[in-house]
């Protein structure tokens, strides 16, 4: 597998992660570049769009564009099933066990 592809399933469990972990279950993309900058998986915002764009696809988030810029992604059902384990999906890292 290829450090992109690797990095790609790294990148959207950590998102979905993030936004099962949100007060509100949801984020904006700047809260998601900084949260994937922290974690050592920054990306470029037009990368990050891709990622969200391809979870909305797959139906693990819903994505509000308010402009261009400003996207709201909350986390679905099935992305919450997700990013705790219980499912899993090709393309998504699976979580470790937390504890």
């Amino acid at each position: 597998m290829a450090l992109q592809d690797v990095q790609a399933e790294h990148q959207r469990i950590s998102i979905l992660i993030s936004l099962k972990e949100s007060a509100d279950y949801g984020a904006n993309i700047s809260m998601l570049a900084d949260i994937l900058q922290r974690y050592a998986l920054g990306c470029s915002r037009d990368q990050l769009k891709t990622q969200v764009n391809w979870l909305e696809q797959n139906g693990y988030v819903t994505v509000e564009r308010l402009s261009d810029n400003t996207w709201i992604a909350k986390i679905t059902h099935a992305g919450v099933d997700v990013a705790n384990g219980h499912s899993v999906v090709p393309g998504i890292k699976r979580p470790g066990p937390r504890g």
